[in-house]
């Protein structure tokens, strides 16, 4: 991520601006960048976790940041999250999480800071997922009276697994792709719900054959964590070459962290290459009406 780039969204997508409405126009963009926007740590209990965020001020002038700590769940059935004040429980990851620096400070035009944090996982820390959000709200620093004071919410979120009775595990809900296409690349759409008790990164593979069977391509699962209860939808392509004509069959399938298969589905599609064939047809035609009038009109004599 660019030191100056705008980050609006919190690391999952969600960004909050907060209003007082006014005649008057607003005061400046406000905006901060953040690094990383992930923390995803598997830690035992015990344990604890030393790092650091990189906050800036990409905003038009000073601006006040508001440090807060949110649980948050994973929206289930679906791809998105929910943020919570606290989870309910006595291992709250919000417990573990210290940033060191006040909860709220300044920040001048383009000036970044490093923020050191640690998370501390407590000995009676349950296994599984426990998923968090470390917050900084920015809102313009001595806005004129009157104007609307527009303000902006980033996030890093803090994903730490903890060892022992959990379960990765899922299913693919859905392997779509397109029933007939003309030429690559060909997308495959899987649905992947993770029905465990932790999150982790789905991976696996695509293997595509031919209709005899060959392999023809093979596509990589990999690189985005579905959370516990989420469904993730996973979006890849094959490119098959220059030339490609037939049936063709593809089964994904789905691993967890020690190698062995949770899932696996299979669908078929054609690829036609309409302007191909008709190409050929037209060139067949043609040679036809060459032999036809060869043959009516010329006339080979042997001497």
């Amino acid at each position: 991520m660019a030191a100056k780039r705008f980050a609006y969204l919190t690391a999952a997508g969600v960004a909050t601006a907060l209003f007082a409405f006014s005649a008057l126009p607003a005061f400046a963009s406000t905006g901060l960048s953040i690094q990383p926007v992930k923390i995803d740590q598997t830690i035992n209990p015990g344990d604890v976790l030393d790092g650091s965020i990189l906050l800036g001020n990409a905003s038009d002038g000073p601006v006040d940041v508001e440090v807060s700590l949110q649980d948050f769940v994973p929206t289930a059935g679906a791809d998105g999250i929910q943020f919570i004040g606290r989870t309910e429980g006595v291992t709250s990851v919000i417990d573990w999480i210290h940033v060191d620096t006040k909860n709220t400070f300044s920040l001048k035009q383009g000036e970044q800071i490093s923020l050191p944090y640690t998370i501390t996982a407590p000995l009676n820390a349950e296994p599984g997922s426990h998923l968090g959000v470390i917050l900084f709200k920015a809102t313009p620093k001595n806005a004129p009276s009157g104007s609307i004071k527009v303000g902006t919410q980033v996030g890093t979120l803090v994903m730490v697994a903890i060892p022992g009775n959990h379960l990765e595990k899922g299913t693919i809900l859905d392997f779509m792709v397109p029933m007939f296409s003309q030429k690559g690349p060909i997308p495959f759409d899987i649905k992947f719900q993770n029905t465990g008790t932790v999150h982790f990164e789905p991976k696996g593979t695509i293997i595509i054959r031919n209709m005899f069977g060959q392999k023809a391509g093979e596509v990589p699962v990999t690189g985005q964590v579905a959370l516990p209860t989420s469904v993730k939808e996973l979006k890849f392509s094959w490119d098959p070459g220059t030339f490609a004509l037939g049936r063709y069959t593809a089964s994904a399938t789905i691993y967890d962290g020690e190698g062995d298969a949770l899932t696996s589905k299979e669908v078929s599609f054609w690829i036609v290459p309409i302007w191909y064939i008709l190409g050929f047809l037209v060139v067949l035609v043609l040679i036809y009406m060459i032999l036809r009038y060869i043959k009516r009109h010329v006339r080979l004599t042997l001497q």
